[in-house]
């Protein structure tokens, strides 16, 4: 889908499986635990969540990982910033994880993230399922690039495992 150099970034795909829902998955060069870990932890987090190129950052990056604990994020980008929070549903490491997710601009849509992380040898699987409150407003998210930005950071998210692995 995205022309990068990062290991595994022709593994990622986008679907829409059913009118509410959002289904991207991607090939990890890590075990289940390393991922789970480098998606949970806000300093592995600042390193490749929303970060697609110069002038992005992770200014602020809360996380209390628990049943019932909130997270948020704040994306620094070259036209400003955008602020993403919510709450951990269920955690079941290393193999699931699932919050909801409300884009600080639009507080009355939530989302649903289920993202199941799945081995394959040496190798991960992520299998990431956003469930929206509609399609009009899953297609409104289809229509802001959020595929390629969601590519963009799994490819960072794939050299960090691998540093992290070196």
């Amino acid at each position: 889908m995205l022309a990068s150099a990062a290991a595994n970034s022709a593994s990622f795909t986008v679907t829409t499986p059913a009118d509410e829902e959002i289904r991207m998955t991607r090939l990890f060069d890590a075990p289940p635990a390393l991922v789970y870990e480098v998606m949970t932890r806000p300093e592995h987090i600042r390193q490749w969540w929303g970060n697609l190129g110069d002038g992005y950052s992770v200014p602020v990056c809360e996380v209390d990982l628990r049943v019932g604990g909130k997270w948020k994020f704040v994306n620094r980008h070259p036209k400003g910033e955008v602020t993403f929070y919510g709450e951990y549903l269920e955690l079941d490491p290393p193999g699931r994880i699932v919050f909801t997710e409300i884009f600080a601009d639009y507080p009355d849509s939530p989302s649903t993230v289920t993202s199941e992380l799945v081995a394959e040898g040496s190798k991960t699987r992520l299998i990431a399922t956003v469930r929206y409150e509609s399609k009009d407003v899953r297609d409104m998210v289809m229509g802001t690039g959020m595929a390629r930005g969601a590519g963009l950071s799994y490819d960072r998210l794939d050299d960090l495992v691998r540093t992290l692995q070196a």
